[in-house]
């Protein structure tokens, strides 16, 4: 009869993980098991673009209105070796996606090398997630399930053909995650550096990811006051240094380059564009895209008959008033964008992204502002009309998306609540990466796109709250009879 290792007492465990929850299973099961869903996931993820190129071939699909924004940066970086577009420094796209770009445009087939890479990536977020959710639950199950949630993930696996970002982000944040347990378990101050390295990689892959090193830093000062522990607090402090110096390098050249201090325009163009701009079309009761229009975002004619002042300043000078004015129109209207802020939260989680899979398969143009049709209709009337124009293809994604991420949100929430929950230093980074993730997402801009780099931490807790659930029902199944 096989023998099993005695799990540790209770007392040992410090109310981490309850002794019948743990599991000790052969290891070459496990990897065996582990490679099926990495072949599951790899699977999922070439199905998409190979279903685009038998039935359409039209390889612009794997294309949005963000991609060339991207591309022309890559394209003179390689032709010239400086990060500009358009003869001008860069300094609203930042370097690390256009690089990541850079392969398939010497190959001259961008789109398929850099699919392949993101496929790549994608498939080994699921190994990472695999290895986190089995240093913090110690249950190769719970560890497997997590790993199997991330692969057959319908919003990475759509967004691994997509020549945006998010996967590499995706990818860079859980390795950083999965660092970071590590160093909590081995108090390695190189692992932490690491960590911190991948975090700024990040940053210079999405913007929205600036301020996240300081949430870091705030667990680990934490960490370090409670175990009073010296070195721990100069390890926190190594970590924001390596954050601020690699980030801060962007900076430099920026100021350098262009005379702009910050580290993106994006949050500038965002804040006026996009924010401010919400603000106002409720406020003149307008379509959201006419008030953005009106505003000169996307067409400097216009931008510039609204503010002739500033026809002679330089991007820099012009997006920082962008950024300001932005933040004043905010503040006139505090609860206003409130509202909007948590709407864009709200519709960040919810939305199943059926509307991103009509687009990759020629259902619907995005030509047609989907954006301003959710912001001014709402998400439940703009699916109720693709409901009506495709009623079987659309209930058909609708069904797959929507019990994916109904199953995945009420299992972590079952995870969360539950009284053995393991909270720990591992588990306060991961929450605060999914809070911060969430915040940033809000806004008029959220929707199902800025939920991808959640679903891998999601996809962990989601794994032990579907396992508390099959334990719960196994243990009324067995009781049963003898009541």
């Amino acid at each position: 009869m096989k023998k099993f290792a005695q799990p540790p007492s209770p007392k040992k465990m410090s109310g981490t993980f309850p002794p019948d929850y743990i599991e000790n299973n052969n290891a070459s099961d496990t990897n065996k098991r582990l490679l099926y869903i990495l072949l599951i996931s790899l699977s999922v993820r070439i199905l998409v673009p190979l279903i685009v190129v038998l039935t359409s071939g039209d390889y612009r699909l794997f294309y949005s209105p963000d991609t060339f924004t991207y591309l022309r940066p890559a394209e003179e970086l390689l032709l010239n070796g400086r990060f500009y577009s358009n003869g001008v420094p860069e300094i609203f796209r930042t370097p690390g996606y256009p690089v990541f770009l850079i392969p398939g445009i010497l190959v001259g087939h961008v789109e398929i090398v850099t699919i392949v890479m993101q496929i790549a990536l994608s498939c080994m977020t699921a190994y990472f997630v695999f290895k986190i959710s089995l240093l913090l639950f110690k249950n190769t199950r719970v560890a497997l399930i997590s790993a199997f949630l991330c692969a057959i993930e319908p919003v990475s696996a759509l967004y691994a053909s997509k020549l945006l970002s998010e996967t590499l982000f995706a990818f860079l944040s859980t390795l950083s995650v999965y660092c970071l347990i590590q160093y909590f378990r081995t108090n390695s101050i190189g692992t932490l550096l690491f960590s911190s390295a991948l975090i700024s990689f990040s940053t210079y892959v999405r913007p929205a990811g600036y301020f996240f090193p300081f949430v870091v830093l705030a667990v680990l000062l934490f960490r370090s006051f409670r175990k009073k522990k010296i070195i721990l607090l100069t390890h926190a402090f190594g970590f924001l240094l390596c954050s601020l110096l690699i980030i801060g390098l962007w900076h430099i050249r920026n100021i350098k380059e262009a005379g702009f201090s910050g580290f993106s325009s994006v949050a500038d163009y965002n804040l006026y564009c996009y924010q401010a701009a919400s603000v106002l079309a409720i406020n003149d009761n307008v379509p959201y895209y006419q008030e953005h229009h009106d505003l000169g975002c996307g067409d400097m004619k216009v931008y510039f008959l609204n503010h002739p002042e500033q026809s002679n300043w330089d991007r820099g000078r012009i997006y920082r008033f962008m950024g300001k004015e932005g933040m004043r129109i905010i503040l006139r209207e505090p609860l206003t964008y409130l509202l909007i802020h948590i709407e864009g939260m709200i519709r960040t989680l919810i939305d199943p992204g059926i509307t991103e899979y009509l687009i990759m398969f020629k259902q619907y143009s995005w030509s047609g502002g989907l954006l301003g049709q959710i912001l001014d209709r709402g998400l439940f009337a703009t699916l109720t009309d693709f409901a009506g124009t495709m009623p079987v293809f659309f209930f058909m994604i609708l069904i797959a998306l929507g019990l994916y991420l109904v199953i995945s949100l009420v299992s972590t929430v079952i995870a969360l609540s539950h009284e053995d929950f393991p909270f720990s230093a591992s588990t306060a980074v991961i929450l605060c990466l999914l809070a911060y993730d969430l915040l940033v997402s809000g806004g008029p801009v959220g929707y199902h796109r800025f939920r991808l780099p959640m679903m891998p931490m999601i996809s962990v807790f989601s794994a032990y709250g579907l396992y508390l659930t099959s334990q719960k029902w196994r243990r009324r199944k067995t009781d049963g009879p003898s009541r």
